[in-house]
């Protein structure tokens, strides 16, 4: 199996996975995360625009623009995080089987509307935030509400498998993995209650969440301008 098939199958398993009981989901997650770790995190610019469809051109310029969130891999390329990619792969599909000709360039505007109607500061950030915050921490509290608002099994499921990989490889401290752990197993109001309390042991615990990705980056990119904007 190539890159791009890899790409396809992993595409394909997620959207089985958001109909799927929740037995079903965890063997179709098991098998998506191997498939994942076979290919690495980031993804080259030239297979993503394959992957999604576009020139290479169009999609540097949806990079250029930080519409379409991108790293930057130890030699110094530019490469688009699996999961960005994934999940804009699964929006365009979507867009292109509804009949949308320009189906990257409608889902890109399509989150940026979205991004501005979800990102209320006044309902999941205290007007006046304590003069100990700084602003990284507002921000990852922000991020984490509004990850609590749309908390679903799935998204703890692709928690949980995130913390498994970051375990094995090391990139994470045993005593954190084991409080992840310990969080992501109570039922789902209790985790939402968890990374999203203001208190000095949550604010600690985010900085090695596991629910990355979860937002759009038009998402992340406003919640940031508004938290600056409250400065």
């Amino acid at each position: 199996m190539d890159r791009q098939d890899t790409l396809d199958s992993i595409l394909r398993l997620l959207k089985l996975e958001e109909k799927a009981s929740p037995e079903e989901r965890h063997e179709l997650a098991t098998v998506r995360d191997r498939l994942e770790a076979s290919i690495g995190p980031t993804i080259r610019p030239a297979e993503a625009a394959r992957f999604l469809g576009v020139s290479r051109p169009t999609l540097k310029h949806w990079l250029d623009r930080g519409e379409i969130a991108s790293v930057l891999t130890p030699s110094r390329r530019r490469e688009v995080p699996l999961s960005e990619l994934i999940g804009l792969g699964a929006e365009v599909e979507d867009a292109r089987r509804s009949g949308r000709e320009r189906a990257l360039a409608a889902v890109i505007k399509a989150r940026q509307e979205h991004a501005s109607e979800t990102i209320d500061l006044d309902r999941i950030i205290p007007r006046r935030p304590g003069r100990t915050h700084r602003v990284p921490e507002i921000q990852s509290l922000a991020y984490h509400r509004l990850v609590a608002e749309r908390l679903t099994p799935q998204l703890v499921d692709e928690a949980r498998a995130r913390l498994a990989r970051w375990t094995s490889s090391g990139r994470i401290d045993p005593r954190w993995a084991e409080e992840w752990r310990v969080v992501l197993d109570q039922p789902l109001p209790r985790i939402a209650r968890a990374i999203s309390s203001a208190s000095p042991r949550a604010r600690e615990l985010r900085q090695t969440s596991p629910f990355a990705g979860v937002l759009t980056e038009q998402e992340r990119r406003k919640l940031i301008e508004a938290v600056e904007a409250r400065r």
